[in-house]
């Protein structure tokens, strides 16, 4: 065996690798790299594949990194040139090859040591780092932290019969001054069979431990050195299979898939450009550019690149592709080659199937067809199918040529009659991947006999809900000279949800006020419509007598506001609709349904009522008794309103009907259904029914024209909704809310698999 000058056992490396005291923290992290990846396809988003991205999405890399481990002094960074490797004949001589000693040899260039600051000259961010052997055996660990290293790979063997006798004491050194640290194996693959050196490479310090410090052991191979030609004498097909042996056992050895470290000229030649190797992260080597360039077959990223054979660090100069958050989950195991691909298209005509398509394939088996499951979501329910991806795609073989262009998926569904279609699609990793199967979204497809799309989306929104509500008042009044505004409070909605529907028979919008003052969009709005007249809804503790006394500045003021929220809501009724003799009866508790109610009352020239108590109430007794108010129809199911209260009201010889869905967006529809007729809506107001400000304000504007007002969730739009909007011919939408009440989804209907 040969060996260095100290002699060493598998049982001290280990107990070596085991021994790293805790690490420090110091406030300053690694910035974030540049990406540096293939182009897509024209069209389509270039797929991540970060080779270190952390397990944990807390991790990610759009969040900042988490502080770096401090160093135990604070050296002044070294002016001296450290310690390079020697030449190639004298690494051959003494039967003792460092990571890359061929590479410049072969590859060239043969240039000078990089002296300035590395990310200074590179065209890529990242972590920098280093690499070194035996032929370092004194390293400066301090003097390296200080230049900026923060990741180190040491040789541990070569062949069968060598181990580093300097390995302990670099592990060691690495390990104190708060490094990342890694062991390496110099191959021969001319010599045993490649699981023979990975047992070999494992009892002598190629272990790894997932506990954040210890990088994935790396399997080195290069240039041949014997003299036995390039590829050590093995043709493409046995090289690969020495590869597969050495990489699968280390990872059953270890319990993690080894890094390789190659380039791509080795590669492509001596393994005949195999692009089976995907799932390990790549070590690229490449000297005298500022990007890695092209990358081995199997391969469409990066994880470290050796850009250097010598500069500011001891050894070779590295880098990592990514922060210091990434670098340390790669230290944890978070090799992450998920499968990549875009999600082209989703379409649908009428009676033909639903269809979807684009590509993707697995990192890990570049050659091989991926799986894809569809979630479909149609009028006839939700079911899962799954298709292949190995279809012609040129265009993808044009912009990942190792993968080549057979990687293209069309996959349909049976036609279900109009309304919305949608699609999720998950590429299922290969055997083998462990990063799991990859999300490529969700799209959505409308069709109804009015339009073949979703109906145009126009969104009103402003800076915070008081600026929404004047951006909705200014759509629906663009002329001054409005008969009344009503105002309202912004940050509750119990006094104003009678205000909706009123408004709305007025002819007039709702604004919304704090209770200490008028914001200014609102104030300069009521000055542009010159109202005739100004109602303030809700008492002083809603809306204070100093902001009711800024708007008795433009028109006069008339306060309806009452002890509670449910005689406030009589009071409006009262003034708005003194002869009604229908009324809209709701829960006081919730906006839902009360909102959903607004713009069918006020065209049918209702008030809408509260409800606080399970039974009829004496004092909303008294009052339905002292109106014309024959009629009361009941929104929301008897969870809402109990049966309780219709029977009292029934009693006072009322005649009541209940309008309610299982839930608020089907409560939206019914309600809809019955004052708007089939293709009664080709224009509709679409409002968040989570949240109560937008839908307020929509519900008054939608009133006053009238036109349909439906609540939607945040992200998505319910079945029950996009089917109703099939029924009522819609061709245009108004999407009340900023992006963060209402998503971009909901401008194209993408609709909800629950709910």
């Amino acid at each position: 065996m040969r060996i260095g000058t100290l002699a060493t056992t598998g049982a001290l490396l280990l107990s070596l690798i085991g021994a790293s005291p805790a690490l420090a923290a110091t406030p300053e992290p690694e910035p974030t790299p540049t990406a540096t990846s293939t182009p897509a396809p024209t069209g389509t988003p270039a797929p991540t594949a970060d080779p270190a991205a952390p397990a944990d999405p807390a991790a990610s890399a759009d969040q900042a990194a988490p502080a770096e481990p401090a160093a135990p002094a604070s050296p002044a960074p070294s002016t001296s040139t450290p310690a390079a490797d020697p030449s190639l004949a004298v690494q051959n001589a003494a039967g003792d090859h460092a990571m890359g000693s061929t590479i410049e040899a072969v590859e060239g260039p043969a240039a000078g040591a990089r002296t300035i600051t590395p990310k200074a000259s590179l065209g890529v961010g990242g972590v920098l780092g280093m690499d070194v052997s035996g032929w370092q055996p004194t390293v400066d660990w301090n003097a390296m932290w200080a230049n900026g290293a923060r990741f180190v790979y040491i040789k541990s063997s070569e062949s069968t019969d060598y181990v580093s006798s300097h390995f302990p004491s670099q592990w060691a050194g690495a390990t104190n001054v708060g490094m990342i640290r890694g062991a390496y194996h110099f191959a021969t693959p001319n010599t045993t069979d490649g699981a023979t050196q990975a047992r070999y490479f494992v009892a002598h310090g190629g272990t790894w431990a997932p506990d954040g410090r210890t990088l994935p052991p790396l399997l080195d191979i290069e240039y041949a050195t014997d003299g036995s030609g390039t590829c050590w004498g093995l043709s493409p097909a046995a090289m690969s299979q020495w590869i597969r042996d050495f990489v699968g056992t280390m990872k059953a050895l270890t319990g993690i898939e080894p890094a390789i470290y190659s380039t791509a000229n080795w590669w492509n030649q001596c393994t005949g450009s195999n692009n089976t190797f995907g799932a390990y992260p790549l070590f690229v080597a490449r000297y005298g550019t500022s990007t890695p360039g092209a990358l081995p077959a199997s391969w469409l990223n990066w994880t470290m690149w050796q850009f250097a054979s010598s500069g500011v660090f001891a050894g070779d100069q590295d880098i990592f592709n990514g922060n210091y958050a990434q670098l340390q989950a790669f230290a944890f195991g978070a090799n992450s080659h998920p499968p990549v691909g875009a999600y082209d298209t989703a379409t649908v005509t009428s009676g033909q199937p639903f269809r979807v398509t684009g590509w993707a394939f697995d990192l890990t088996n570049l050659a091989s067809a991926v799986q894809i499951q569809v979630s479909w979501s149609t009028p006839a329910g939700n079911t899962t199918t799954t298709g292949t991806a190995n279809l012609s795609r040129p265009d993808v073989g044009a912009a990942y040529p190792a993968a080549g262009g057979t990687h293209g998926f069309s996959i349909t569904t049976p036609w279900a009659g109009y309304g919305q279609y949608g699609a999720c699609i998950t590429v299922i990793a290969l055997p083998g991947d462990r990063a799991g199967n990859s999300s490529l979204g969700c799209k959505t497809a409308f069709i109804s006999p009015a339009t073949a799309t979703a109906p145009a989306a126009q969104r009103l929104t402003g800076s915070d809900r008081f600026a929404t509500a004047v951006a909705i008042s200014q759509d629906r009044y663009p002329n001054a000279g409005v008969p009344v505004v009503y105002i309202a409070s912004g940050l509750d909605y119990p006094d104003a949800l009678a205000a909706a529907p009123a408004a709305a028979a007025q002819r007039g919008p709702v604004l919304l006020t704090t209770s200490s003052s008028v914001p200014s969009a609102t104030l300069t709005e009521v000055q542009r419509l010159k109202p005739q007249k100004i109602v303030v809804v809700g008492g002083p503790n809603a809306v204070g007598d100093a902001a009711a006394a800024q708007l008795s500045s433009v028109a006069p003021v008339t306060r309806l506001g009452g002890s509670d929220r449910y005689e406030t809501a009589q009071r409006i009724a009262a003034y708005a609709f003194p002869n009604a003799t229908k009324a809209y009866v709701a829960s006081g508790f919730g906006f839902a349904d009360a909102l959903s109610a607004g713009p069918v009352a006020a065209k049918l020239g209702a008030p809408l009522l509260l409800v606080g108590t399970p039974n009829l109430d004496a004092g909303t007794q008294a009052f339905l008794s002292a109106r014309s108010i024959k009629q009361v129809t009941i929104v929301g199911g008897t969870s809402v309103v109990s049966p309780l209260w219709a029977q009292g009201a029934q009693s006072a010889g009322i005649t009541v009907t209940r309008i309610g869905g299982s839930s608020r967006f089907e409560t939206s529809t019914q309600i809809t259904a019955t004052a708007f007729g089939a293709n009664g809506g080709p224009n509709v107001y679409i409002a968040s029914g989570v949240n109560w400000p937008d839908a307020l304000v929509a519900a008054a504007a939608a009133g006053s024209v009238p036109k349909p007002l439906l609540l939607s969730n945040s992200g998505c739009v319910p079945r029950t909704v996009g089917d109703q909007l099939v029924r009522l011919g819609t061709t245009s939408m108004k999407v009340v809310g900023g992006t963060d009440a209402l998503s971009a989804d909901v401008n194209s209907l993408g609709v909800c698999y629950v709910g």
